[in-house]
């Protein structure tokens, strides 16, 4: 059980940098590189965080007096396949028409009822998932949804109050909030 839960972390690290080199990349070189950060970064990076491999639990604990913790993947998770996609990004240059005589270019979401659809299944399993990662039904904790839930509404309102009703922000201002709330919801 344990395997396919953290497979499913590892599964959501190429997710997140292919949202960053849409529209960029080659299937083949993207695919190979999968390969490598599921085999290979991923766990060595897991390793440490989570089951305390290479003593860097210990290191902490010992020099800051607390170890790191990440409840639901905010650093594991999201913050490797951020800081991989920026260095993929890096690499393959702005998007295509995103630039026009050194301005900024919105794209429009080419189907706003599917990144609605899109955002509304993102947002019920993720709920789920952070609820969740506490791995068994007796772990569950009433202030782990709560704080979900909150970090939820509290992308939301902001996304509102910032993205001047653009649909794409909108959607994605809750999911913020989910990311954001990932590593301590305790």
């Amino acid at each position: 059980m344990k395997f396919f839960f953290l497979l499913t972390f590892a599964a959501a690290i190429p997710a997140i940098i292919s949202g960053g080199i849409a529209e960029r990349a080659k299937f083949a070189p993207q695919l190979c590189a999968t390969a490598l950060i599921v085999a290979f970064i991923y766990p060595f990076f897991e390793g440490m965080v989570w089951n305390g491999n290479f003593g860097l639990q210990a290191w902490l604990l010992a020099t800051f007096g607390a170890s790191f913790h990440d409840f639901a993947g905010s650093v594991v998770v999201h913050a490797m396949g951020g800081w991989l996609a920026l260095a993929a990004v890096l690499l393959l240059g702005p998007r295509n028409g995103r630039y026009r005589e050194g301005r900024l270019v919105a794209f429009a979401p080419s189907s706003i009822p599917f990144l609605a659809l899109g955002s509304w299944i993102l947002i019920v399993g993720w709920f789920g998932f952070n609820v969740m990662s506490a791995q068994t039904l007796n772990g569950v904790s009433g202030l782990v949804a709560v704080n979900s839930l909150m970090a939820m509404v509290g992308g939301t309102v902001a996304a509102l109050i910032i993205g001047r009703n653009d649909p794409g922000f909108l959607h994605n201002g809750p999911l913020a909030g989910l990311v954001a709330i990932c590593a301590a919801p305790t």
